[in-house]
């Protein structure tokens, strides 16, 4: 449709891709101010990212915020409880919405 309005679709692509990319740059620098980069930094991140994405609803862009806020809130109260607890009350939140909401809080608007 956008095409069909005259919109120049690659720009606007162009676009988005440039400030995703600025986004993902920023996020990196924020990270590695507080924390160290080494080659086995990447799988624990991976794992909470995936959790985050699978609470809020895959497809979902609020759904992986509201999941990702979610996530962190539980780690930070469990880490309230005991210390070492915080990994595992997220891992705990992430699997009672795995096994009470399949498709996470958020489900993703499909395409008509």
């Amino acid at each position: 449709m956008a095409r069909d309005a005259c919109v120049d679709t690659r720009h606007v692509f162009g676009l988005a891709a440039a400030i995703s990319f600025g986004t993902v740059a920023i996020a990196g620098i924020a990270l590695g101010v507080y924390s160290s980069f080494d080659p086995s930094a990447g799988p624990p991140r991976l794992i909470y990212a995936f959790e985050a994405v699978i609470i809020g609803g895959v497809g979902s862009i609020w759904g992986t915020l509201a999941g990702g806020i979610i996530l962190g809130v539980a780690q930070a109260i469990g880490a309230q409880i005991d210390p070492s607890g915080g990994v595992l009350a997220g891992h705990l939140v992430f699997l009672a919405v795995l096994a009470l909401r399949p498709q996470g809080l958020i489900r993703a608007r499909l395409a008509a």
